[in-house]
C-alpha cells in the first residue's frame, strides 16, 4: 500500500481536503483508506451500550458489526500505537491517506491558510513535498498547489506514489489475436484452431472469427487505420513468439536482433489468400543455411524435405542454439518452443506465418514493438501474448458449445484493457528482465504477472 499524508495546523482545511481527495481518487478507480490522528481522547462508544459494557468488563477488542459496516474498538491500555502498527491492520488498498501524524516518516502535503496565524511547517520537514494553500507563497522550496484544485492535488499525490497512470500505458483499444498457420481456410462456421481477434474498448469486448490470414491482416489494417484517424492508441497482442533463442538472428541473417528475422521471413514467406503457404520450405532452407537438420522441426509426412525432419531430431546444443527462450524456461514453461512447426501447439508455424505481418505492421507510423522498443508516446504497440495465462478463467467460462479460442481472446483483451485504464499496465510492461539476449528473444506480455491479469478481470 502507498501512504501519503495531509498535515497542517488546526482549521487549515485538512479534513476538507481529505474528503475531496478521497472522492476524487476513488472516482478514478483507485482504492483508498484513511487514517486520522487526534491529540485528545476519543471514544466512539457510549456508556450503557452493550459494547461499552463489554469493554468495561475487560475485553481488549470489541467488534461492532452490522449489515453495512463494522468497527473494531481496541483498548490500548498503554502507550499510543505507532502509525506503522495501525497501517498493518488495514485491509490492502492502493493508497492510504493519513491526516495528522505530522512527524512520521512518510511523504506529506501541508495544508496552509494564513488565517490560522501559524507559520509554515514545511521549512523544517523535508518529507513535506508540497504546500496546498489559498495564499500567494512565492519562493518556496517545494511546489505550491491551489488548495481549491482538488484534481490537481490528486494528480500530484498519485504521481508521487506512482499511482497516476503513465500516459504511455494508457490505451483506448486493446486487440488480442489468436493466430493460425493453417494451410487451408478455416470452416465457414466459427471453429477452434482458427484465427480469432478479441477487441476491448470502453464500450465493451467483442470477438471476431477470420477464416484466413489475409482476411485477418486486412481487418487489422482497417481497424488500425480508423483508430489512428480518430487519434486513439492501440495495444495489439499476438499469440506467437516474436523472437528466437539468442544468437539465431545473427546466424541466419548476419544481423543480430529479432527484426532481422522478421525482415528475412517477410522476404521469403509466400502466403496466399487461401492460406496456402511455403512455411515448411522456408524452414528447410533456414536449417540448410545453419548446416544441419535443425533447429526447426515438424512437417507433414507427405512433404519430404531433406533438412526439415518430421520429428524433433536436432541437437540444439551442438547447433549452439537453445531449444527454448528465456521466457519459456523461466516464466511460461507450458509454452511450446518456436522451432516446432507441425501438429498441436506448433508455435513455430504460427511465427513463420505471423512474423511477416509483424514486420509490416511495425513499419506503420507511430508503431513500436514491445519490449524491443521504448514505447513512449507510440500510437500502436505490438506485443507477444500468451492467452493461456488465463487458463483457469477460460476453463470456468467454457460451456457446451462455447469455443475456447473465442473466450481466450476476449478475456485477455479485457484484462489488459482493465489494467491500462486502472493505470496498472505499467507493472506488466516494466516487468521484463534485462539480459544480453533480450533483443533477439523478446518476452511474453504478462509472463510472471498472471495474478495481476486475473485481478484485473475481477
Amino acid at each position: 500500500m502507498k501512504v501519503y499524508g495531509v498535515i497542517g495546523w488546526k482549521n487549515a482545511g485538512k479534513t476538507g481536503l481529505m474528503e475531496r481527495l478521497v472522492a476524487e481518487i476513488t472516482r478514478r478507480g483507485i482504492s483508498v483508506s484513511t487514517v486520522k490522528h487526534v491529540h485528545h481522547d476519543v471514544d466512539l462508544d457510549q456508556p450503557g451500550k452493550d459494547t461499552f459494557r463489554h469493554r468495561a468488563a475487560g475485553a481488549r477488542e470489541v467488534v461492532l458489526a452490522s449489515a453495512h459496516r463494522h468497527a473494531i474498538l481496541t483498548e490500548h491500555r498503554g502507550s499510543e500505537p505507532e502509525l506503522a502498527a495501525i497501517l498493518a491492520r488495514l485491509a490492502p488498498v492502493d493508497l492510504v491517506l493519513v491526516e495528522g501524524y505530522k512527524r512520521d516518516a512518510h511523504p506529506k502535503i501541508e495544508v496552509f491558510r494564513q488565517a490560522t496565524g501559524q507559520a509554515l511547517i514545511q521549512p523544517g520537514d523535508p518529507l513535506i513535498r508540497a504546500i496546498a494553500t489559498d495564499a500567494a507563497l512565492p519562493d518556496q522550496a517545494v511546489p505550491v498547489l491551489d488548495l481549491n484544485d482538488t484534481a490537481g492535488i490528486a494528480d500530484f499525490v498519485l504521481r508521487e506514489t506512482g499511482l497516476l497512470p503513465d500516459p504511455a500505458t494508457l490505451f483506448d483499444t486493446v486487440v488480442v489475436v489468436d493466430w493460425s498457420s493453417s494451410g487451408t481456410p478455416s470452416p465457414a462456421r466459427p471453429s477452434a484452431n482458427a484465427i480469432w481477434i478479441g477487441i476491448a474498448q470502453a464500450g465493451g469486448v467483442t470477438a471476431h472469427y477470420l477464416r484466413t490470414r489475409a482476411d485477418a491482416e486486412a481487418m487489422l489494417t482497417g481497424l488500425l487505420d480508423s483508430e489512428a484517424a480518430a487519434g486513439r492508441r492501440v495495444l495489439a497482442g499476438f499469440d506467437f513468439p516474436f523472437g528466437y533463442p539468442a544468437g539465431f538472428a545473427a546466424r541466419l541473417t548476419g544481423t543480430p536482433g529479432a527484426r532481422a528475422v522478421w525482415r528475412w521471413l517477410a522476404e521469403r514467406i509466400e502466403d496466399g489468400p487461401d492460406n496456402r503457404n511455403n512455411r515448411f520450405l522456408v524452414a528447410d532452407a533456414a536449417n540448410r543455411s545453419l548446416g544441419g537438420c535443425g533447429p526447426f522441426w515438424g512437417r507433414p509426412r507427405s512433404l519430404p524435405l531433406a533438412c526439415l525432419p518430421e520429428r524433433r531430431m536436432a541437437d540444439h546444443s551442438a547447433l549452439g542454439l537453445a531449444e527454448r527462450r528465456r521466457v519459456e524456461d523461466t516464466a511460461v514453461p507450458r509454452a511450446q518452443p518456436g522451432w516446432k512447426l507441425y501438429t498441436a501447439g506448433s508455435a513455430g508455424g504460427q511465427s513463420l506465418t505471423g512474423l511477416p505481418v509483424i514486420h509490416r505492421l511495425s513499419q506503420r507510423a507511430g508503431a513500436r514493438v514491445w519490449p524491443f522498443d521504448r514505447i513512449g508516446g507510440a500510437t500502436l504497440v505490438l506485443a507477444e501474448v500468451y492467452p493461456s495465462l488465463l487458463e483457469a478463467e477460460v476453463r470456468a467460462q467454457t460451456l457446451p458449445g462455447r469455443i475456447r479460442d473465442d473466450l481466450q481472446v476476449r478475456l485477455l483483451a479485457q484484462a489488459l484493457f482493465a489494467l491500462s485504464q486502472a493505470g496498472k499496465l505499467g507493472l506488466v510492461l516494466d516487468s521484463v528482465p534485462e539480459w544480453p539476449g533480450r533483443g533477439d528473444e523478446g518476452w511474453i506480455l504478462g509472463a510472471g504477472q498472471a495474478a495481476l491479469l486475473r485481478q484485473a478481470l475481477r
